[in-house]
């Protein structure tokens, strides 16, 4: 235990030293500030260029463009830090072993006496301090930039906000495990992206879906347009994510392990 809050110190000051915390939350911040900006600006961009074509001069298109909400901005959001925003952390967190394997300090470390366990452990919950952070600041931001602009408020936010940190823990145990078994950080990369390309294979059958993690990334969005005036909504819409939410807790803590052991049987 001592060896892996050392390892675990070590690796946060890392992700400080190598600029990996201020990418992440520098990134995800611009997200947060972004989706309601964008969410805001988009009709009267959309309808400047409308009206600047030739071809559209005189034409009334105040019926075709409908005035932003919040739940645009929560779209928005859902659409920056829940697809380029995954993108980012597994590019970010792909590398979290061969770096260290490939010049060799790693290697020193375990050598004398280190546990393998502690190493890849102490990795992995720097990765998720990191991503809860900046998913935070993240949420944070959106949260009070569509306030500021807008009045209306959604349905199920933050259970919707938890199903999309929780897929990121989800990607995060993934990208640990491959880790362990590739020795190059584009390899580990690809190897998550297979395994989301496979999860949303299996999101095509109906059967399968509601246990599916991927769905959290997905299905969830679509907690956002439920209107408050339904009766028990709040409470009966996470129910149908619940089988999902427990496969993706499972899966984790299997990753998890997997990664502990596939790291402990590793010959460097």
């Amino acid at each position: 235990m001592k060896n892996y809050f050392i390892f675990l110190k070590k690796e946060l000051f890392e992700a400080v030293k190598t600029y990996k915390l201020l990418i992440m939350g520098v990134v995800f911040l611009l997200f947060g500030m972004a989706s309601p900006l964008m969410a805001k600006f988009t009709p009267e961009i959309i309808k400047w260029a409308m009206e600047s074509d030739p071809a559209m001069a005189g034409m009334d298109f105040s019926g075709l463009i409908t005035q932003p909400s919040a739940l645009d901005s929560w779209f928005q959001f859902y659409g920056n830090a829940g697809q380029m925003g995954f993108f980012v952390l597994v590019i970010i967190f792909s590398s979290m072993l061969s770096s260290e394997l490939s010049i060799g300090t790693l290697t020193i470390m375990l050598s004398k006496g280190l546990s393998r366990s502690a190493v890849i452990l102490s990795k992995l919950t720097s990765a998720v301090l990191i991503w809860t952070a900046s998913f935070g600041l993240s949420v944070l931001t959106a949260w009070g930039y569509t306030n500021y602009i807008f009045d209306n408020g959604v349905v199920n936010l933050f259970f919707a906000m938890f199903c999309l940190w929780l897929f990121g823990m989800f990607l995060l145990a993934v990208t640990a495990l491959m880790a362990t078994l590739v020795n190059k950080g584009y390899a580990c990369m690809f190897s998550v992206g297979a395994v989301v390309i496979v999860l949303s294979l299996i999101d095509l059958i109906p059967k399968a879906k509601k246990y599916n993690p991927i769905s959290l990334s997905t299905s969830s969005r679509m907690l956002l347009a439920r209107e408050a005036s339904l009766q028990n909504a709040v409470e009966a819409i996470p129910k149908e994510f619940i089988p999902a939410i427990i496969t993706t807790v499972i899966l984790i803590l299997v990753f998890t392990v997997l990664a502990v052991i596939s790291f402990n049987k590793r010959k460097r």
